[in-house]
């Protein structure tokens, strides 16, 4: 699916899967930021205690490269997330993959979001992060760790942490529940469309005169984020029975909510929910 070397399984959320790519960085990097999951990976860096120098862009809005490639001197590592799930946008991964090989800097990327939703092509990056749900439909509760090379780290890591022993070790190397990688194979047999249901739920949105926070050609097919037209709308959308985003903090903050496609999702339970809504 990837195109990537090397895999380690880990047993834990995504957000474990961007602490162990954290634990291989070294030296002074750069992170982008453009929603709230960009913002996370920089924590993560700061905890690490890597010098990192953070390039940031209000949310929904594109990366400008040429502000990238002006912060890679002397840069070891560019770490940057392909789909923001907070915004619902597709980064472009592949211009600054193109841009860190010019300045010979190594790129990390958080696919979590991105892994089953578009196509994920991980030639000419270093490592890279995915999680069994979301977009792949298995249970949570896996976290990958892609990379183009086994690491060599130089300082010590916690074995929970240490992916080159996950990719030396066949099988596990610690106890993982068969649950998880059975739904995991068998999720990996599902072929997968979100486009479809992505540009449903946008037209049926601006059916109601609301605009997207992000649109084509770099909107995700997964999660559709944008400001509600009343108070407490996702409060609305549960008591007629759909669950939308909105609760979490980092969105109640700036007053938006969100429609997530990925996974068991059905056409016909997106237009329930707006037929009830006009």
């Amino acid at each position: 699916m990837t195109g990537a070397k090397h895999v380690a399984l880990l047993n834990g959320s995504g957000t474990l899967g961007n602490e162990a790519v954290a634990s291989c960085l070294e030296g002074p990097g750069v992170v982008l930021v453009n929603g709230e999951f960009g913002a996370r990976i920089a924590r993560q860096a700061a905890r690490w205690n890597l010098p990192v120098n953070i390039v940031e862009w209000p949310w929904g809005v594109p990366w400008d490269l040429e502000r990238v490639a002006a912060q890679l001197d002397g840069a070891k590592w560019v770490w940057a997330v392909h789909l923001e799930t907070s915004t619902g946008m597709v980064n472009d991964i592949q211009g600054l993959i193109a841009l860190a090989k010019s300045r010979g800097v190594r790129v990390a990327l958080d696919c979590i979001s991105s892994l089953g939703a578009v196509p994920v092509d991980l030639s000419g990056v270093w490592m890279a992060s995915g999680v069994s749900g979301k977009a792949l439909g298995s249970f949570a509760g896996v976290a990958f760790v892609f990379a183009s090379e086994v690491p060599e780290l130089t300082r010590p890591v916690p074995v929970y942490l240490d992916v080159a022993e996950a990719m030396r070790t066949e099988g596990s190397c610690f106890t993982f529940p068969s649950p998880l990688l059975l739904a995991l194979e068998e999720a990996l047999r599902r072929k997968r469309d979100y486009a479809p249901l992505g540009n449903l739920v946008r037209n049926r949105l601006r059916g109601m005169g609301i605009e997207p926070m992000v649109e084509e050609p770099v909107a995700a097919p997964v999660v559709t984020t944008f400001a509600p037209p009343e108070e407490k709308f996702h409060e609305r959308c549960l008591r007629l029975g759909y669950r939308i985003g909105g609760e979490s903090g980092y969105l109640a903050a700036r007053g938006l909510v969100q429609i997530a496609t990925m996974g068991a999702v059905l056409a016909t339970q997106i237009d329930g929910l707006f037929d009830q809504l006009r």
